[in-house]
């Protein structure tokens, strides 16, 4: 059952990352461990609700740059991956929150709720907002980043027992201004995530 979730969870990150990077217009071609070098594009802006129930909306932000990663608590093998790489990178180069800041969105409102969200942050990724909302809100959310498709998520979540979401596995590194500069994926080295994140940091 795990190696079929993991062989699932590739398939969702290969065919969902190519749609990611179709919609964000990349300059440079993917490769294993080379930054993927995203077009001048602005963020979306949104607004959803943090792990402690207050609003969020991403233009709090001005004047930083972010991480952006779209996923699920619940998610067996890719998000905690992708989560742990950012996690890794920011250790490494010694960055924390005062300089860029690290957003994850969920794409299961239902189980990850901002009391669920607020432990799982607390407990694992320190420094992390966690985000939330409406099915509603949200789908607005994943439609404009490319990262899942609405009607197939509310069909997961209506299967019996334990589900499991197909969503993008890409990750977003954008500058101050928040115009995306890089896309990253969880099969690459933490050595090209710290690279994405000093490159929107040193303004390179």
């Amino acid at each position: 059952m795990r190696r079929r979730s993991l062989v699932s969870a590739i398939i969702i990150v290969v065919s969902a990352a190519t749609l990611s990077i179709l919609f964000f217009q990349p300059l440079s071609k993917p490769s294993r461990d080379d930054l993927i070098v995203a077009s001048e594009k602005t963020l979306p802006p949104f607004q959803l609700v943090d792990q402690y129930n207050e609003t969020f909306r991403l233009e709090s932000l001005s004047g930083k740059p972010v991480i952006l990663f779209f996923g699920y608590t619940n998610c067996p093998d890719v998000c905690p991956l992708a989560m742990r790489k950012i996690s890794q990178a920011l250790d490494a180069g010694g960055i924390g929150p005062r300089e860029i800041a690290v957003i994850f969105v969920t794409v299961d409102p239902w189980r990850d709720t901002p009391p669920v969200l607020r432990k799982w942050v607390e407990r694992n990724y320190p420094g992390v907002i966690a985000l939330t909302g409406s099915y509603e809100d949200l789908a607005q959310v994943w439609r404009a980043y490319g990262v899942a498709d609405p009607e197939d998520v509310w069909r997961a979540r209506n299967n019996r027992g334990e589900y499991y979401i197909s969503h993008s596995a890409v990750v977003y590194v954008a500058d101050k201004r928040h115009v995306l500069r890089y896309l990253v994926s969880p099969e690459m080295s933490v050595e090209a995530f710290l690279q994405a994140i000093k490159g929107v940091i040193e303004g390179e």
